[in-house]
């Protein structure tokens, strides 16, 4: 379980946009203001949100295909069964829940950046 959870951590984090903060002097020149800036607050705030956001949605597909997997290989299992359609459940709820977020998010951040 340890090495799964590193696993979707470095996946996670690899996934989030890297951007060098720094500026870079030549014979006394900086770059240009647009490429020596990073990213507004409200751009790094939607980046971050969209990440998680894709982040939780991904995970609540994995377990949605994991719960139909478990009600495949269930056999007439009741306990399995009953665990494969909590899970399918609890995914479906997730997926809704991340679209709905998003859907927010995406609401919100057209509102302050307009």
């Amino acid at each position: 379980m340890k090495k799964l959870y590193t696993l979707l951590t470095a996946i996670a984090l690899s996934a989030l946009p890297q951007k060098a903060l720094a500026v870079v002097v030549i014979n006394n020149a900086t770059l240009p203001p647009a490429v020596s800036t990073g990213p507004t607050a409200a751009e790094l705030i939607a980046n971050t949100v969209s990440t998680l956001l894709f982040v939780a949605g991904a995970l609540s597909v994995v377990a949605l295909v994991a719960g139909g997997i478990m009600y495949i290989t269930s056999g007439g299992n009741e306990q399995r069964i009953t665990t494969a359609k909590n899970t399918i459940l609890y995914a479906i709820v997730g997926i809704i829940v991340a679209l709905s977020a998003f859907a927010i998010a995406s609401f919100v951040n057209v509102s302050i950046t307009a």
